[in-house]
């Protein structure tokens, strides 16, 4: 579902058009398109679509790109903050250092008086990504696709997240991905902000179900941790665009950090699970034999060397972390007539029996 925005689209392509004569200032004849709202972007931005032509001397040029906006945040956003300027950085850094198709941002706006709000400009990218809503589980081109295909778009998927992991850290300034105002460690500020969310997404309200989760995770921290590395943060093929089943665009870099690698495979891992969970309460087939973990390790330690460690550690930390953000997500789909108002808050978490499986253990049988 996309984020519901109550901007008048003619204006902010006016005041955009204004903002790239600026940034363009040799350009002439500069015409910006239509701006087009994507359907089945996610809630915590507001993502446009337009097109640009000008003229720089006799040359024509063109281009696509896509706007993203921080969202008006007195309309119930999805995060305290919104880090426009982190995500910029992330993507020139790892589109710098990898092969990786992350699209270019040649623009970075943080005054808000431009459009409204602070707004990046990227490149678009050709391709499909896999629906959240309704969830790729669901039908579409996913399902239709061979088994073989699937396991293509499997195993590219997860050595995006080896490439990206790939990146020495020590040789790049990455202090604005460290959160270091919530402990030393990157499992520690991982768990920290999670918790600090927790309780400004709970507000006065009681979750005893992810009070009980959140403790299990204090209860059962691993020992030993992987590498330090770039964590992509919101890993899922949803964030990614596709083309013959191969990965066009790695999207979506809002929850960004240093981590390890098993944040990363834990959340992608988690993020079918819970969509099968979906399939299966309605009663259709899913995919059940897609985005396995075993599978994803697999794939993960051939291409990067790395043994991965206490993986259900980490999907037990992705199921509470997705649980923390359906408490702000879940109210945004009420308001929109997607789902109904559930009779306690803790139906808020519509995956709520998984986690309630992880923590008897049947989860993993």
């Amino acid at each position: 579902m996309a984020i519901l925005s109550h901007r008048d689209l003619d204006d902010v392509r006016a005041r955009l058009t204004s903002w790239l004569q600026v940034q363009l200032p040799k350009a002439t004849g500069l015409a910006v398109s239509e701006l087009v709202v994507p359907k089945g972007t996610g809630m915590s931005s507001e993502t446009m679509l337009f097109d640009v032509t000008w003229n720089e001397g006799h040359t024509p040029h063109s281009g696509s790109y896509v706007a993203r906006l921080a969202p008006e945040m007195d309309d119930w956003p999805i995060f305290p903050t919104y880090d426009l300027a982190m995500q910029a950085k992330v993507m020139r850094l790892v589109g710098g250092c990898t092969t990786l198709p992350v699209p270019k941002v040649p623009w970075l706006e943080t005054d808000a008086s431009v459009v409204g709000s602070p707004f990046l400009v990227m490149e678009r990218a050709e391709g499909a990504a896999p629906s959240d809503n309704p969830p790729y589980v669901f039908g579409g081109w996913l399902t239709d696709g061979t088994s073989e295909q699937r396991r293509h778009l499997q195993d590219a998927a997860v050595r995006v997240l080896a490439s990206i992991h790939a990146i020495d850290v020590s040789g790049h300034d990455v202090s604005f991905l460290d959160r270091r105002h919530h402990g030393p460690t990157p499992l520690d500020q991982h768990l920290n902000e999670l918790h600090a969310y927790f309780t400004w997404a709970a507000g006065d309200d009681s979750f005893p179900l992810l009070e009980r989760v959140s403790t299990w995770l204090e209860q059962n921290r691993p020992t030993r941790t992987g590498p330090v590395v770039i964590s992509w943060g919101d890993s899922r093929i949803g964030n990614m665009l596709f083309k013959d089943f191969t990965p066009t665009a790695v999207l979506d870099w809002e929850m960004a950090c240093l981590g390890h690698p098993e944040i990363d495979l834990g959340w992608m891992s988690f993020m079918h699970r819970m969509f099968q969970h979906y399939a299966e309460v309605f009663e259709l087939p899913g995919l059940p034999d897609f985005m396995r973990m075993a599978d994803l390790v697999e794939t993960y330690e051939a291409a990067s060397g790395t043994t991965l460690n206490d993986l259900r550690y980490y999907e037990v930390l992705a199921g509470y972390r997705m649980a923390c953000i359906f408490l702000r997500t879940s109210p945004l789909s009420i308001r929109a007539g997607m789902m109904q108002e559930p009779a306690t808050k803790e139906g808020y978490v519509t995956f709520s029996v998984l986690l309630e499986q992880m923590l008897d253990g049947t989860y993993w049988r």
